[in-house]
């Protein structure tokens, strides 16, 4: 009972950690139309907010399997999301884009610790039997923190999007202090090497996958909030509503998927998921009445949250002295490619939202076929 007890302690400890980075990652999407209104920009030029947080996440990602060999995964933990409280706590109280911009960058750096980590713990200590659930529930976790902080987006101002983060952060990492003595106390054995790693073409070609999908996700979801704003002229309340239907929905696929991965293998859970994303993506080509665009944005959410279960499932399942290489390098890919789509996006997206959506449903569909080739089970 006692060691039970201190899994689901280091498994709670993940998942608020991951709420902390988590709060305003989707609401700030939302608002950008009414960010840019306060600090009197362009959508374009606030927008540039979401890349200058996942860009730097990406590449700040690959620092952590090396120092996860010097120091332990709790005072890692603990160290980063302070600086992650202190970079929300400066955007929070600035009223000029150049200072938020910078304090964005410090903020993926250091929120890039939680996913890798976790992912390391997760692999290491719970059985594969169960892994794909508790990854669906480490993933959930971050959806119920994306839900409250766009339900916040649409009542209060942003800024409050960076205030209760960085409350979040600082409490999460005295936890962290207190409480991870056990499980989040080790450090890695070994030394890192990404070049072996990627070396072996099985696990990159699952990189290159992911690389795509996310490069076509993200150039799809991060220009909702503008999308809602152009295309259908709704105000902020009911643009964060459309937000939190994608996170209600994102953790009912998270833990669909989590059942889906266990039971019909991490293929079947992957290939079902992207398809149904490249469906609902290519159907907002059209303009439609509110309760058919709330259909496909819940199939968009849900489609994304069931492939990326099984993509994540199967990077566990690697071989376990790579692991903390590969899960550094999944949160590297994910996010550096994510914030290229999301910048490579803004260009079409300004000529023509429903072709640009149509045009990367088309892609991600085509990317579906290579599945079988890259996971084994």
């Amino acid at each position: 009972m006692p060691a039970l007890n201190n899994k689901k302690l280091t498994f709670a400890l993940l998942c608020l950690a991951n709420l902390a980075i988590s709060f305003n990652f989707a609401a700030l999407a939302a608002v950008v139309p009414a960010m840019a209104r306060e600090l009197g920009v362009a959508d374009v030029s606030a927008a540039r907010l979401l890349h200058y947080y996942m860009i730097p996440y990406g590449l700040g990602a690959l620092i952590y399997a090396p120092l996860s060999y010097r120091w332990t995964f709790r005072n890692i933990l603990a160290g980063s999301l302070i600086v992650y409280a202190a970079a929300n706590l400066l955007c929070g109280v600035s009223g000029n884009l150049t200072v938020i911009l910078l304090a964005r960058i410090a903020m993926g750096i250091a929120a890039a610790s939680v996913i890798p980590l976790a992912l390391i713990v997760i692999g290491k200590y719970f059985d594969r039997e169960t892994r794909g659930r508790f990854v669906g529930l480490f993933f959930s976790s971050s959806f119920v923190a994306s839900l409250a902080g766009l339900f916040l987006s649409g009542v209060a101002s942003w800024r409050w999007l960076f205030f209760v983060p960085a409350a979040l952060g600082i409490g999460a990492a005295l936890l962290m202090m207190l409480f991870g003595a056990r499980r989040l106390g080790h450090r890695q054995q070994g030394a890192v090497d990404y070049a072996a790693v990627l070396a072996d073409s099985r696990i990159r070609d699952i990189f290159i996958f992911i690389f795509v999908i996310s490069f076509l996700y993200h150039g799809v979801h991060k220009w909702f909030g503008v999308y809602l704003d152009h295309v259908y002229g709704l105000k902020q309340l009911a643009i964060s509503s459309y937000f939190m239907l994608i996170a209600v929905f994102g953790a009912v696929g998270q833990n669909i998927g989590g059942w889906l991965t266990d039971k019909q293998g991490r293929y079947a859970s992957t290939r079902l998921g992207v398809l149904i994303l490249a469906l609902c993506t290519m159907l907002l080509l059209g303009k439609f009445p509110h309760w058919v665009l709330a259909i496909l944005f819940a199939g968009f959410s849900v489609g994304w949250t069931i492939g990326h279960n099984g993509v994540s499932t199967v990077l566990t399942d690697l071989p376990d002295e790579h692991r903390s290489e590969i899960a550094a390098l999944n949160s590297a890919v994910r996010f550096f490619s994510g914030g290229l789509g999301f910048f490579a996006g803004g260009s079409f997206v300004e000529k023509n939202f429903g072709l640009t959506f149509f045009g990367f449903g088309v892609l991600m569909f085509a990317s579906s076929v290579f599945l079988k080739k890259i996971i084994r089970e």
